[in-house]
């Protein structure tokens, strides 16, 4: 929830600034578009930029809706899909800082939810099955049934859990520790709390780097449509001189 939470300002903002673009680019470029093209001098290349994209949306507007609304569609059907959710989170946890920052925090859960399942006397076997359906991502959720697997063999939880993806190292020494000295439980708590600490720094880290960031992209955005306008009126007034 807290990573949830860290991204919706950002997410709103991009939104924010992808329509402000598009409106300077389809209300305010149309007004100047025709005076500088029949300016007779040579436009500088920002407002070259705008004035192409401009016609560009103009000519094909209806294709580019018309397949904005078919892949939104057709990515929220193949998303219901278990292959496509598998994909989805797959690729969620290959974003870099963002990835991370969601196996820190399924790593948390796992050791919070595994540590109350041991301690509640439920069975290995189960306990991962459980830990399968409440992990929250596909791809971790799969690693699951992988361990599930190899357990099934004789392999102990420490071991098969090397063989798992996105499992860190510290889950995996920890869990050995445990296995070894037969306090699997305390071990799983202090992973919980190491990893609930992680993930609150990396939140708190991920705000001070999106707030930057979006300062840059807004920038960038003004300053495109002011060179694209003003550099052009600043030629005209030179040529009037």
């Amino acid at each position: 929830s807290d990573i949830k939470a860290a991204l919706q300002y950002p997410i709103m903002v991009t939104i924010a600034l992808t329509i402000a673009f598009f409106v300077l680019l389809t209300v305010v470029i149309p007004k100047f578009a025709d005076t500088f093209s029949k300016a007779g001098f040579e436009l500088p290349l920002p407002t070259v930029i705008a004035i192409n994209l401009y016609r560009f949306l103009l000519s094909y507007w209806h294709l580019l809706i018309g397949g904005l609304i078919l892949l939104i569609f057709g990515l929220r059907a193949y998303f219901k899909t278990e292959n496509g959710q598998y994909t989805r989170d797959s690729l969620i946890l290959k974003i870099p800082i963002i990835g991370q920052l969601f196996v820190k925090a399924a790593m948390s859960r796992f050791a919070s939810i595994f540590g109350m399942l041991q301690s509640s006397g439920v069975p290995v076997m189960n306990a991962m099955k459980v830990l399968s359906g409440v992990i929250g991502n596909r791809a971790i959720s799969r690693e699951f049934d992988r361990v599930r697997e190899h357990m099934g063999e004789g392999q102990g939880i420490a071991v098969t859990l090397k063989t798992a993806k996105y499992f860190t190292p510290m889950v995996i020494d920890m869990v050995a520790i445990g296995e070894e000295t037969g306090n699997i439980e305390e071990m799983l708590r202090a992973v919980s709390l190491h990893y609930d600490d992680e993930v609150g720094y990396a939140v708190k880290g991920l705000s001070e780097i999106i707030g930057p960031v979006l300062v840059v992209g807004l920038a960038g955005v003004v300053g495109f449509f002011a060179l694209a306008i003003f550099l052009p009126m600043w030629d005209m007034t030179k040529m009037a001189r």
